[in-house]
């Protein structure tokens, strides 16, 4: 039950306008549990976008002045991949159609949050 909630929540995210696509990846393993979205690939994207979250990890001390990380946004030419932690362990990554997508970011924080608690539960 507590799954399909999960996967509820992050289809609606998928739905939002601007999203081109979503998944929740386990930080540790790379592994992705749960995909969505509108274009093809969103597995492949996400499972390479983990890496740039560690990476991060295995070079904070380098940062530690900043503080934690909480969110790391990748502007590449056709596109932004914002990843995020999302409850204990995983990850958030978020593709979207760049700047001028339309995307509501107080709405997709909402989203993100509820997606957390869900993950919390699990």
């Amino acid at each position: 039950m507590k799954q399909q909630a999960l996967r509820n929540k992050l289809d609606a995210m998928a739905q939002l306008p601007g999203v081109n696509g979503c998944a929740l990846v386990e930080i540790d393993a790379g592994m992705v549990w749960h995909h969505a979205g509108q274009i093809e690939g969103v597995q492949t994207f996400a499972e390479a976008a983990s890496d740039y979250w560690r990476l991060y990890g295995r070079l904070a001390g380098q940062f530690q002045d900043l503080g934690e990380l909480r969110a790391s946004i990748m502007m590449h030419a056709h596109g932004r991949l914002t990843l995020l932690p999302c409850g204990g362990g995983m990850l958030l990554v978020s593709l979207t159609a760049g700047q001028k997508s339309g995307l509501d970011w107080n709405q997709w924080q909402a989203h993100a949050q509820e997606l957390a608690q869900l993950v919390n539960l699990l």
